[in-house]
């Protein structure tokens, strides 16, 4: 008999990503794995082919971004030790990595020359006091802050230093610093000739704006030219082979960056002119929208040209999954490349049109896999062959139907019993992203101890077009609220579900419709709220973006915030007479911590002693996904302790009930 997945299982979890082809048929790519003692991941380059097992190809601790010169002789790399990061370069053949660059607090993108003599790339600099907008004290910690945004949940407190373009030769020296003033460069692209780079920037745009756009400068040095007019999100450039035109991605809707409107793939003349959709017609986003534990959240890539370019390659999402898809140049049409039934999170793509990528499935946390020219896939690696020992189990899917005809998706993983069980009903956060065909470590592991897992995407989900997910704007908590009742009708009438015996969990605002729900039904015997938006209010005005949010529920402050507080879950958390456990990370700039405070708080004020906090320390929004090792094993106990507890599904008994008992290994774990 197999064994369930237990929280510890995490420590064990080797997950790929970043792949990139070599000329020699191999790919390169990124092995995270958690370092327990240290309670850090650890990253490694690693090496995979056709018939031989993936072997590492870098020694160091947190290495990272691989990337291949154009002659193949070379791999660069992003290396931190003594917790600065230069690149480092080294012969593909093996060999001694050398550094190539300075020590930079961070390094976030790099891109090789087409000739293979210079890198391109993007880093921290130091601060410029005459334009910057935040000025830190480091002795004390203080801060002079003149604009927004002052904090971020991916960076922290920002202390006015920005990101920007520089060139550094291969042979060695300093780099060239490029581009200049208070604005954080992204990308960057070489031009086939090697003359000029794309990039993207808020350059000029307005206090807490969403809206950046595409420039070019000179490789060289000199003025960057803009070629797009500040009507969206525009990102991520890749010149054509003929140098004639850049692809990106973005949209034409203006300052919305939640989701609402579907990421497109945009065309522009490299020498400026109109702009084009390549994908508008296709009406679904060409990002990665599936959400799951086992990675970051918003999977975007720059396009990729093919030979002739003829086509352009994107992520495309749809219907619960992510695929590639190859778009004509001229628009008028395109292809699935590599679909299915699962996650693909990133590729890359050889000269001889060989594609390697990175997917994930309910059952497969992550693989690396190629697919040649001719349609051929072959996985090659083998990441987790310890999960064969575990009771994995595939989701069913169900297409119920809202009451206005609508047709919703929802998923079934069912528990390892026979009757009636425990059931926990998952609402994802976003509200624009879904859940689908990607492995989720905390649902197989609430499965594989008997309790079953119901989750699916309403209404404001992303990759079922623009209406699905644009229909509960200005309506938080009425369509959605109903949508998500559907799904628990639709799991009830498919699955042998004890209706006294069901749960309801999610994160962000999959915590807003936990909160919400409790605070509205009263079918669910208990919750779990995770780093919720409780306090419409509060959080737009301490949130790192929380502004968006006037959009998203239409609630401008015009009106003195009398909406966003009619609007909040906490307006009826009064009601909430289940047990709830609430969850919330410290250092959480998304959806900060007084969200979860003022929930728990009260609720205990109230007299409801079946309310607990946990709150977790040194991690943001994405604990979950990326937080620290110690945190995620920490907060998937509780969450299971938690449903052992109110749920009682057969064969496991619930530990004391003590302080600290969340905490503690469930009694299915075998480490001490």
């Amino acid at each position: 008999m197999k064994m369930p997945l237990v929280p510890s299982d995490l420590y064990r979890l080797a997950l790929p990503s970043d792949p990139q082809c070599a000329p020699d048929d191999r790919v390169f790519f990124t092995l995270a794995t958690p370092d327990e003692a240290k309670n850090e991941t650890q990253t490694s380059i690693w090496s995979a082919r056709a018939g031989r097992p993936a072997a590492p190809f870098t020694s160091g601790l947190h290495d990272r971004m691989p990337r291949i010169s154009p002659d193949g002789a070379m791999l660069s790399f992003v290396g931190e030790r003594q917790e600065k990061k230069k690149i480092y370069v080294m012969p593909l053949g093996g060999g001694e990595a050398r550094a190539l660059t300075p020590s930079y607090d961070a390094i976030p993108a790099t891109a090789w020359s087409p000739d293979g003599k210079q890198l391109a790339f993007v880093a921290v600099v130091d601060l410029d006091p005459a334009c910057a907008k935040i000025a830190h004290d480091e002795t004390s910690g203080a801060r002079h802050i003149r604009a927004l945004p002052f904090k971020s949940d991916d960076e922290g407190l920002l202390d006015g230093r920005r990101k920007h373009l520089f060139v550094v030769s291969i042979d060695g020296g300093e780099p060239r610093r490029l581009t200049f003033g208070d604005f954080d460069a992204g990308g960057p692209a070489w031009s086939p000739d090697g003359s000029t780079l794309a990039f993207w920037a808020q350059m000029g745009a307005r206090e807490g704006s969403f809206v950046s756009d595409i420039f070019t400068i000179p490789a060289g040095g000199g003025e960057p030219k803009q070629l797009t007019n500040g009507e969206g999100p525009m990102c991520l450039p890749s010149f054509s082979h003929d140098g004639r035109e850049i692809a990106f991605l973005g949209h034409l809707h203006g300052d919305d960056v939640g989701g609402r409107f579907n990421y497109e793939l945009l065309v522009v003349p490299s020498q400026g002119g109109a702009m084009r959709s390549l994908s508008a017609a296709v009406d679904r986003p060409v990002i990665d929208y599936v959400i799951c534990d086992i990675k970051g959240v918003g999977g975007m890539q720059a396009p990729i040209w093919s030979g002739g370019d003829y086509e352009i390659f994107a992520p495309l999402s749809r219907e619960a999954a992510s695929g590639i898809a190859a778009f004509t140049r001229d628009g008028s049409a395109h292809r699935m490349v590599a679909g299915g039934d699962r996650d693909i999170i990133a590729f890359s793509r050889a000269d001889d049109g060989t594609l390697a990528f990175v997917y994930s499935t309910p059952i497969v946390p992550s693989e690396i896999a190629v697919l040649d020219p001719y349609g051929s896939e072959e996985r090659l690696t083998d990441c987790n062959p310890w999960l064969a020992e575990r009771a994995l189990r595939a989701p069913r899917r169900v297409r119920p139907q809202a009451s206005d005809g609508w047709t919703l998706d929802l998923f079934l993983l069912d528990p390892v019993s026979d009757k009636a069980a425990p059931w926990v009903l998952q609402v994802h956060g976003g509200p624009h992203t879904a859940y689908g065909f990607a492995f989720s470590f905390e649902f197989q592991m609430l499965a594989s101890h008997g309790i079953g897992v119901a989750f699916g995407n309403p209404r404001g989900s992303q990759s079922y077009g623009h209406a699905y997910a644009d229909a509960i704007t200005g309506d938080w908590g009425g369509l959605d609220a109903s949508d998500v009742l559907t799904l628990l009708d639709a799991a009830e009438a498919n699955a042998a579900i004890d209706p006294t015996r069901i749960g309801l969990a999610g994160g962000s605002y999959g915590g807003f419709m936990t909160t919400w729900l409790l605070g509205h039904s009263k079918r669910f015997a208990a919750g779990v709220s995770m780093r919720a938006v409780n306090d419409l209010v509060s959080e737009v005005g301490a949130a790192d973006l929380g502004w968006f949010l006037e959009t998203e529920v239409g609630a401008p402050w015009t009106d003195g915030g009398r909406r966003l507080f009619e609007g909040s879950p906490m307006r009826h958390a009064h009601e909430i007479e289940a047990p709830l456990l609430v969850e919330h990370s410290e250092r959480d700039y998304r959806c900060p911590i007084d969200q979860g405070e003022q929930l728990f708080t009260l609720l205990r004020r109230l007299g409801r002693t079946s309310t607990e906090f946990v709150r977790f320390t040194g991690d943001g929004h994405n604990l979950s996904r990326t937080g620290k090792p110690r945190n995620r094993l920490l907060r998937l106990r509780a969450i299971a302790h938690w449903f052992v507890r109110y749920l009682r599904p057969d064969g496991i008994e619930p530990v004391a009930d003590e302080a600290g008992s969340l905490f503690k290994p469930l009694p299915t774990e075998q480490t001490p």
